[in-house]
């Protein structure tokens, strides 16, 4: 019998066998699982039944969660967003948690650890996965009042963003990316706008910038592994209170 009193979840999207799982695992403890929401776009909708403090997101089937989650928070305060994705993304990462998300972690979490990190963010915590920890930079340092770490471009952007960015910082237009790539223009359009999400940046401009002054991209387009990443930000807001998800 649970010591902890019964805490309503709201689940956003997943097939239905795995809200079915989800469901049984959580029913096993305090958690219940209340309410249930297609997508993103029925969160927003739906006024009359609004998600519950605790919601647990699908990150591959609401793929517009992040663009979508200021304005969830916004409607619903007192929402605490839990996002479970296939795979890990550093770059992903940051900014879900810029964006107000309380956990992100991977669907390759165990039952236990599950219902651990639910305790946690229902607390209020933040809730990192421990994956996190593979992709930690090798060193740190503070330098004029910035982080400095060491970072690698591969796990920031995919092999195709980083052919992508090469190009931005030769100067070259949309039409010619894709001639130069052998992609269409609307994936060159797609490419561009994950590049400026993952290294937050509002421009392609920005983009260029970044990856010359960080020594990744050199003004010829070529490339190095490895650099000392500064956030564009002068500031960066730390959570209150941090775990990581075993």
């Amino acid at each position: 019998m649970s010591t902890f009193d019964e805490v309503s979840v709201s689940i956003v999207g997943f097939n239905s066998l795995v809200r079915e799982g989800i469901c049984k695992i959580l029913d096993k403890c305090e958690f219940k699982c209340t309410r249930f929401f297609k997508d993103c776009d029925a969160v927003l909708s739906d006024s009359d039944m609004p998600p519950v403090g605790l919601t647990v997101f699908d990150m591959g089937t609401c793929v517009d969660l992040l663009e979508a989650l200021p304005g969830m928070k916004e409607r619903h305060p007192q929402m605490r967003a839990v996002l479970l994705t296939d795979e890990f993304d550093f770059g992903q990462m940051v900014e879900a948690f810029q964006l107000g998300a309380h956990a992100f972690l991977l669907k390759e979490i165990g039952s236990e650890p599950l219902i651990e990190s639910l305790r946690l963010v229902n607390q209020g915590e933040k809730v990192l996965p421990s994956a996190l920890l593979q992709h930690l930079p090798q060193k740190q340092a503070i330098a004029e009042g910035k982080a400095e770490v060491q970072v690698q471009l591969s796990e920031l952007l995919s092999e195709r963003e980083i052919d992508t960015l090469r190009c931005l910082v030769m100067g070259y237009p949309n039409k010619v990316i894709a001639y130069r790539l052998d992609i269409s223009e609307a994936t060159v359009k797609v490419h561009v706008k994950a590049i400026l999400r993952k290294l937050m940046v509002q421009n392609r401009t920005q983009a260029a910038i970044w990856a010359v002054n960080q020594g990744l991209i050199t003004h010829g387009g070529e490339f190095r592994e490895t650099a000392d990443f500064v956030p564009m930000e002068e500031t960066v807001r730390a959570p209150v209170a941090l775990s990581l998800a075993r």
